[in-house]
């Protein structure tokens, strides 16, 4: 008997929007999904994007995922921790290229936007062989939005909340036989004068948040032209600026910091579709600028980057696909902390093969070769499988496991700041293994449930850290062995009954991350990282009836350690978040009225020390939709 059409698609063969006719070839979707057997992936809902649009990603992704953010308060820096690791050991890739600065090797999480993003996909695990640098505890994939229908569109959004709040954005969208246009603009600006206990005081008064404020800026636009049935060229724009008070810690005096960012990020793209497979080449230009400030200090950081990948993409039928390439990168780099301009070139050769020898059987073989100035990474692999052993009209269960390397150069501050860069470190290298099992359920067209389970182990030697030398200045050293492992747990499910439709997602991560071995100093062997809490559980449900919706999100965080050495910690918190939304039709266009309400409970809650959060506050939000 044939499964459901609600479980036609093979999961181990992912959609793809589009499908090139070579042959006899089907081709594969996103390299996170087809040249990473027995990995897990993961993407965000359209649903929530869209209720959440002018969150920053970083509140879209803890909110979502299991993953930890280390938030400098309201309006600082956010930073990623993905199994353990820290955040310039994650990958965040824009379209496929790598967007982190060479000077600090990682992306500041609360400037990036949800708004003007198509597609947000999360790779755990390492993922060197497929993205290069940094790919170690994971990946963030962004991908520019995909406009289909025909002729013009726009979408206009209006959002007030508490705390001084607004939010605009708008975007217009144009497409026809050959060309696709798209353009998007938003502004976010908060106050954040919300009232706190100052913890830092006798009896922990109530006290109001001052020089916190932000505003946050930018625009995306899109542009594709289909030269042939088989050629099409693509440019895409991404500008950001943010401009912040740096909101000091609890009981510091305000010593005036701000910070002032601006990311430019051009990219150019060719697909190309012949007998030989699909050819696609990537040139991109990415300016990144900032500029910190305080009473005392003027610095000023402004990274040029310089990428060009080109790839070639062979598949035959449904057994296997191949893709090859390059990637070459170019970084100019002028910062206060340096004595001069630095520059740097990076190159990479990779090959990434997928084999389905028979139709339950994945397999994939990934190798990349990274050669950078100074350093010689070791070639990393990645070797993964997924088995569907168990196969009937309602249930599918699968059996998956990867093992890969990974690697992470030296970032230029870690090598050049003045009187503290080391030009002797030695790239992080590591080796991660998971496996798992995957389990989906199908029940006519009415239920869709699936559920994975993965453990894994990840070693990482090498590991660069900021720490104090002999004499009390702070310095990077090849400090210690780090080893990470934990069991991640997921389930999402949908069902129709009768008019109304229901969906959930449910995912707890526990997560041991530890040094094993410490090369400088006596080092804290056997206890928890700081900022890496052991325990992290998420629960999102959405209700849709009539044009109503009901979204809700409950976000748990375990206690974390502020410290290395387990001595002191940061209570665990609960959030809840709820949004209530109605749909009206107004001929052929949609409006879109929503009421949400964040950290319902009000509870009080810190993710970096002494840094206040918001408590319980209200957004209104008027969208309109023209097809």
């Amino acid at each position: 008997m044939a499964v459901p059409a609600m479980a036609q698609q093979d999961t181990t063969v992912p959609r793809d929007s589009t499908v090139h006719q070579l042959r006899t070839v089907e081709v594969f979707g996103k390299p996170a999904e087809v040249y990473a057997a027995g990995s897990r992936v993961s993407a965000i809902d359209s649903s929530y994007l869209s209720t959440y649009a002018s969150s920053s990603l970083a509140d879209a992704l803890q909110a979502r995922t299991p993953i930890y953010f280390k938030t400098y308060g309201v309006s600082g820096l956010s930073s990623v921790s993905f199994r353990g690791t820290n955040a310039s050991q994650t990958a965040v890739l824009w379209n496929g290229l790598n967007i982190a600065p060479a000077t600090l090797g990682q992306s500041d999480f609360s400037t990036l936007p949800v708004s003007g993003i198509g597609e947000v996909a999360v790779q755990y695990g390492s993922a060197a062989a497929t993205y290069g640098s940094g790919a170690i505890g994971g990946a963030v994939l962004l991908s520019s939005p995909a406009y289909k229908g025909k002729g013009f569109g726009a979408d206009l959004q209006q959002e007030a909340g508490s705390f001084g709040r607004y939010f605009s954005n708008g975007s217009l969208r144009y497409s026809g036989t050959k060309l696709q246009i798209g353009a998007s603009a938003y502004l976010r600006l908060a106050e954040n004068d919300f009232i706190y206990r100052d913890l830092s005081r006798s009896r922990a008064p109530e006290v109001k948040q001052e020089h916190a404020a932000q505003q946050i800026k930018g625009f995306t636009q899109d542009i594709t032209y289909h030269l042939s049935s088989k050629t099409q060229v693509a440019l895409h724009t991404w500008y950001t600026y943010a401009d912040r008070e740096l909101q000091p810690a609890m009981g510091a005096a305000y010593n005036n910091a701000e910070q002032l960012d601006e990311n430019l990020r051009l990219m150019t793209q060719l697909n190309h579709s012949s007998r030989w497979g699909q050819t696609d080449i990537k040139a991109a230009y990415f300016h990144d600028f900032l500029n910190y400030t305080n009473i005392s200090t003027n610095s000023v950081a402004d990274v040029q980057t310089y990428q060009l990948q080109a790839e070639q993409t062979y598949t035959q039928g449904q057994n296997w696909s191949l893709r090859g390439g390059v990637n070459l990168q170019h970084f100019v780099a002028e910062n206060s902390g340096y004595a001069g301009q630095q520059q740097e070139n990076r190159a990479s050769v990779f090959a990434l093969f997928r084999y389905n020898p028979v139709e339950p059987l994945a397999l994939s073989l990934n190798f990349r070769q990274a050669f950078v100035e100074d350093y010689d990474p070791l070639p990393t692999p990645a070797l993964g499988f997924s088995w569907k052993f168990y196969n009937n009209n309602r249930h599918q269960v699968s059996l998956k496991g990867n093992a890969s390397g990974s690697y992470r150069v030296p970032t230029l501050n870690d090598r050049f700041w003045i009187g503290a860069g080391n030009p002797e470190l030695k790239p992080e290298q590591g080796w991660s293994y998971e496996g798992g099992l995957r389990h989906l359920l199908v029940r006519d067209n009415t239920l869709l449930l699936e559920t994975e389970a993965t453990v894994y182990h990840m070693l990482i030697d090498d590991w660069i850290q900021w720490a104090p030398d002999y004499s009390g200045n702070w310095r990077p050293t090849n400090l210690q062995k780090v080893r990470a492992q934990g069991v991640e747990l997921s389930s999402t499910a949908t069902a129709t009954v009768g008019e109304v439709k229901l969906s959930g997602t449910a995912g707890y991560t526990y997560t041991s991350s530890e040094q094993v071995a410490v090369y400088e100093g006596a080092g804290d062997k056997g206890k928890q990282l700081m900022y890496v809490p052991l325990h992290k559980a998420t629960f999102a449900t959405e209700v849709n009836y009539s044009g109503w919706s009901v979204l809700g999100n409950l976000n748990y965080t375990g206690l974390r350690y502020t410290s290395n050495s387990e001595t002191t910690s940061l209570d665990d918190f609960l959030l809840l978040q709820l949004a209530l939304s109605k749909k009206l039709q107004l001929r052929q266009n949609t409006l879109i009225l929503t009421l949400r309400s964040d950290n319902v409970t009000n509870a009080e809650y810190q993710t970096m020390i002494s840094r206040a959060m918001p408590p319980r506050g209200y957004t209104f939000s008027l969208r309109f939709i023209i097809p």
